[in-house]
């Protein structure tokens, strides 16, 4: 996700609190001085920093890829120059070194606080390192390849199904076997059974792309649709945050038929592959690495991990689909050993409007 350059030199005023704003400023204004003067360090017959080190704080390099490092992701206003952008980089990382430093004189950096998170950084960094040098191993798929999976999956591609549904949402409660969906067979039904139980609920319209979503999901929906087009169906997800799945249940309203051909999506489809293949090495490494410290990890009683079920996703008639989110980025058992990719913004279906535009190739 691109960041917004504004900002960018002062992340300390950012991290005060609105009741320590004064302070914040305070600091950032003494940092600023501070920076005014680091260059004067050892007087006027110091070394000037030359070719790859733009900077020096007391006697400590900062070089250019520091500054690159520090734009990467960093979305640059169209009319800032580009060595604008650096200065303000270089000016951010100067004073964070600065009012690290700050923090080591208080010797903050013992604290038993500052050490686990400074160990949790430590481990994800190593472990994000890990998933990018899999992923960067993992080859594009062949052309044979790319062509099946069009072929095997029309729904995504000349067949593109784009659905425009009435949709409730609520929360799984424990007794959701108990509640009796399998006998509604209207929407209204369903209210009435979630009214009954004195469950919240959102009803709303919305809207299901093909498109990106995860194929089997589709393929399950249209085969519920082909025998009865009015069959509702529900599912369930759990966006990070929500304190239980939730589960949705969908009516079908109107269905249209958008092709997504060409170049693009063969692009799309190539890409799609490729990110199952990255996952799959990701499961086969984390799968690996728990076989071998299995008899290394010795537990507490009571603190042994407990199996994880799926999240249930059981149909108003019968089996259903675990959700629409797409099989390209599916959620591993580790979520850290995940490199960066593209991901939908929402587990949830879009509402309704529009289909979506084919991505760019």
């Amino acid at each position: 996700m691109s960041k917004d350059i504004s900002g960018i030199s002062q992340p300390f005023s950012r991290l005060a609190s609105s009741g320590s704003a004064l302070r914040g400023i305070l600091l950032v204004g003494a940092a600023a001085a501070l920076l005014v003067a680091c260059g004067d360090k050892g007087g006027p017959d110091a070394a000037k920093p030359t070719g790859q080190v733009v900077a020096r704080l007391n006697g400590e390099d900062i070089t250019a890829l520091e500054v690159n490092a520090e734009l990467q992701g960093t979305q640059i206003p169209p009319n800032m120059p580009r060595r604008e952008a650096e200065k303000q980089a270089l000016s951010n990382i100067i004073e964070r070194r600065m009012l690290m430093q700050a923090a080591k004189d208080r010797e903050l950096n013992k604290k038993p606080q500052f050490q686990l998170l400074q160990r949790r950084t430590d481990e994800q960094l190593h472990v994000q390192a890990l998933a990018s040098d899999i992923a960067a191993k993992v080859p594009q798929p062949s052309r044979q390849e790319v062509d099946k999976f069009i072929d095997d999956n029309p729904f995504l591609f000349r067949e593109r199904k784009f659905f425009v549904l009435d949709q409730i949402q609520f929360l799984r409660p424990d007794n959701i076997a108990t509640l009796g969906f399998q006998n509604a067979k209207t929407m209204g039904a369903v209210e009435a059974i979630l009214s009954g139980a004195n469950i919240e609920f959102r009803r709303q319209p919305a809207s299901l792309d093909s498109l990106g979503a995860n194929p089997e999901f589709i393929r399950e929906v249209t085969r519920v649709l082909e025998k009865n087009p009015n069959e509702l169906f529900m599912f369930a997800n759990q966006p990070q945050g929500a304190p239980a799945p939730v589960m949705v249940v969908n009516e079908v309203k109107e269905t249209r038929v958008i092709p997504f051909t060409g170049e693009k999506a063969r692009t799309y489809a190539s890409n799609f592959i490729r990110n199952q293949k990255v996952q799959k090495a990701l499961a086969a490494e984390r799968d690996a690495q728990r076989k071998l410290a299995k008899d290394k990890v010795a537990f507490q009683e009571g603190w042994e991990p407990t199996e994880r079920k799926p999240a249930d996703a059981k149909a108003l008639a019968g089996a259903a689909p675990s959700g629409p989110g797409t099989a390209a980025a599916p959620t591993p058992a580790s979520p850290e050993l995940t490199p960066a990719m593209p991901a939908p913004d929402s587990v949830l279906p879009a509402p309704a409007g529009e289909p979506a535009p084919a991505p760019a190739g």
